[in-house]
């Protein structure tokens, strides 16, 4: 589809070289006929964009039937009026129109949709924007004596306005992360620069040279985006990715650009209209202020949500997620912090290694989903009986292994709450086959700084582990101390 242009701009061509008597007029068909294939190009896009996407191609279509209804009124115009002098319409409502649309489109954020009220307070922006710039338009064409030359300021007003386009839609650009989104700030960028330089230099040639050459450069913006939107499956820039510094200097300057050029069209009123000049000032200001609380708002939002899963990731660390007792590395945690109170204090320290009995033999009689609901069942008769007492833990250690620590315990209390714990479970009569039992029942290995002086942590953790190997042997189901 895009081979097209090729004859629109020779049949183009070949209108200025004949030069007839309504040569604008057949000039403005060419321009009109390239822009309803552009427009075309665009709804093509639009229909195979992802869903997401949808609004910013859908803004760039509107942008571009308000260009189609400028220049159609520019033909129609042209047909009256040979030498183009505007006498019957006005299209500059549809320039600014089509501004307006390209402005939202490059405020609007099709994936933050949590930064839905600051895209609605940048759509207000730029309609206070675009509705000040035709205001003050107007106001400029209808002065019965203006100061300026008005075509000039016109001209100057216009180039403003691209400009403004053009800054706004490259920030989005260059802070744009997603690739798909990035096609489509690409060509929209490409797309306000020509519609910023193209439209200039026409203007300035018409103003200073009676041919009609320039009319040429009409078309050529709408030719390169029909071009670009016709390379439907190119990424442009593929390997670009934006800093974070980058992203966070974009997306501070946009509002701010926005808010600018607002007060900038708010000056320019303040010797004709204070009245208007003042309340365009205070709705820059406040808006400004607005996007800035809202954004200050979900980033404090979003701070809390960090925090909460810090936190919940910090007790994942340390937590088992069978049992929800803490793990080997909680327990450790645990450990550390304890044995240097006890060094500072002088309390005594106990820890038992506890071992459910035959663990694998109930594990091939009733199979490993049973086996896991004899664990969760072992460790919450453990916690709940630790619970009883201050000061003591019990954590899973692995497998089938279970470790209580107790603080500030005699050793015949420490054997006394290892004693409870033991009859806790086998009271549970959870029915083991193969043991001796014939229900699940524990064998622990007590040690304590009490009994006996060790030298770190690790030490007397070994020490409870060597004493639950000589219950293990004694029989099980027992409480054995550090022999």
């Amino acid at each position: 589809m895009s081979r097209v242009y090729v004859p629109l701009l020779l049949a183009q061509l070949g209108v200025i070289a004949w030069a007839p008597v309504h040569l604008l007029s057949w000039s403005y068909a060419a321009v009109l006929a390239m822009l309803m294939l552009t427009v075309a190009q665009c709804w093509r896009r639009l229909r195979f964009s992802v869903p997401h996407n949808r609004p910013l191609w859908s803004l760039l279509l509107l942008a571009l039937v308000a260009q189609f209804g400028a220049f159609g009124l520019l033909f129609t115009d042209s047909l009256s009026n040979p030498l183009g002098t505007l006498v019957a319409f006005d299209p500059t409502f549809y320039f600014c129109l089509g501004s307006l649309l390209l402005t939202i489109a490059a405020a609007y954020n099709p994936v933050a949709t949590l930064y839905r009220w600051a895209g609605v307070v940048d759509a207000v922006l730029a309609c206070a924007i675009a509705a000040l710039f035709y205001f003050t338009l107007h106001q400029v064409l209808n002065a019965p004596s203006p100061a300026p030359p008005p075509a000039t300021f016109v001209m100057w007003m216009f180039d403003a306005m691209g400009l403004f386009v053009a800054v706004f839609a490259t920030l989005r650009l260059v802070s744009t992360k997603r690739s798909d989104e990035r096609r489509f700030f690409f060509v929209l960028s490409v797309f306000a620069w020509l519609e910023l330089v193209v439209p200039g230099i026409h203007n300035r040639f018409i103003l200073h040279s009676e041919s009609y050459l320039p009319e040429l450069l009409l078309g050529l913006p709408f030719v390169v985006l029909g071009f670009l939107l016709g390379r439907r499956r190119k990424v442009w820039l593929r390997s670009y990715r934006p800093s974070r510094r980058i992203r966070h200097l974009a997306e501070s300057v946009s509002p701010f650009v926005m808010s600018l050029a607002l007060c900038c069209l708010a000056f320019a009123q303040l010797g004709k209209n204070p009245v208007l000049a003042t309340s365009t000032l205070i709705l820059a200001i406040l808006s400004y202020a607005a996007r800035n609380a809202i954004v200050l708002g979900q980033h404090l939002a979003f701070e809390d949500d960090l925090r909460k899963l810090k936190r919940g990731l910090q007790q994942a660390v340390v937590r088992d997620d069978l049992t929800a007792l803490p793990n080997r590395r909680g327990f450790y945690r645990l450990m550390r912090r304890e044995w240097d109170g006890a060094l500072k204090t002088g309390r005594a320290l106990s820890v038992a290694m506890i071992d459910i009995d035959s663990f694998k033999a109930f594990n091939d009689t009733y199979g490993h989903l049973a086996g896991d609901d004899c664990l969760v069942a072992v460790a919450h008769a453990l916690h709940r009986e630790a619970s009883l007492q201050p000061d003591v833990m019990v954590a899973r250690y692995g497998g089938e292994e279970f470790v209580a620590l107790m603080v500030g315990y005699a050793p015949a209390a420490s054997e006394d709450i290892l004693e409870r714990l033991r009859q806790r479970v086998e009271a549970m009569q959870i029915r083991h086959a193969r043991s001796a039992q014939d229900v699940v029942t524990i064998s622990a290995g007590l040690a304590s700084t009490a009994t006996a002086r060790y030298t770190d942590s690790d030490k007397l953790l070994n020490a409870a582990d060597e004493a639950l190997y000589v219950a293990k042997r004694s029989g099980k189901n027992r409480v054995q101390w550090v022999e």
